[in-house]
């Protein structure tokens, strides 16, 4: 079932990579180091990457798309040796008029999370988004989730997704980008989870390297028992762009 979630993102990929024309990759490291008492270690990496340009599928040609593959993980140890967290994600998403008004898309995402007890989460959605400004956009989006947290049967559901979105580039390079998520289950709208992502990333004479900061905001309504409703992640790392 899970594998399913992936095979129309996965054929859109190798569409992508037979008729795209512009590629642009970029990958994002931070360390952080806490001594004394104790001794901390966290390192978290993430990679992006974006194919634009004319796909075909199924023989059709889909105009002005873009097709994005992202994956990221977090991995912290105390004492070097005993593992604090650890958690990721990976994300592919096909965008259709990716730069008109209005752009339908299909996505999947698969994620874990060890503080919060998630063992994976795996969805699939299709939606529709709609360009405000050259700068700002809301979509919304339908889609089948599974679930399965430590200790628990997996759990089947759908989540309606509302994201608004703004980024902002600069003539410097510098980026701002700021967008949220609020996805409620179809069946409890007291089931709910919200994610919020912050970036700003700040261009260095170094054509290829930014320095990046970055806060993460993940809520959810009914979280396991013993696990806190929300979590709270900043970081500052660089950014090559390749």
């Amino acid at each position: 079932m899970k594998f399913c979630y992936f095979i129309i993102p996965i054929y859109l990929f190798l569409c992508s990579i037979i008729y795209g024309t512009e590629w642009s990759n970029s990958a994002t490291f931070s360390f952080a180091n806490k001594a004394g008492n104790t001794n901390i270690n966290s390192f978290s990496g993430s990679l992006a990457s974006s194919n634009k340009g004319d796909f075909k599928l199924f023989g059709k040609l889909l105009t002005d798309s873009e097709f994005s593959l992202s994956a990221s993980h977090s991995r912290s140890t105390q004492n070097d040796t005993n593992q604090v967290e650890h958690n990721g994600s990976i994300g592919l998403l096909f965008d259709y008029n990716a730069n008109q008004n209005f752009s339908p898309f299909v996505f999947t995402e698969w994620e874990y999370d060890s503080l919060a007890r998630l063992d994976n989460r795996t969805n699939l959605g299709v939606g529709a988004k709609y360009r405000f400004t050259n700068y700002s956009s809301i979509s919304a989006a339908l889609l089948i989730e599974s679930q399965t947290y430590t200790g628990d049967p997996a759990e089947l559901l759908s989540r309606i997704s509302i994201r608004p979105k703004y980024k902002r580039s600069f003539d410097n390079g510098s980026i701002f980008d700021w967008l949220i998520f609020y996805q409620p289950s179809t069946s409890d709208w007291y089931d709910y989870l919200i994610k919020s992502e912050l970036n700003a990333s700040f261009q260095t004479s170094v054509q290829w390297l930014a320095f990046t900061c970055t806060a993460l905001y993940n809520y959810n309504s009914t979280p396991p028992a013993d696990v806190k409703h929300a979590d709270l992640d900043l970081s500052i790392g660089i950014t090559i762009s390749f």
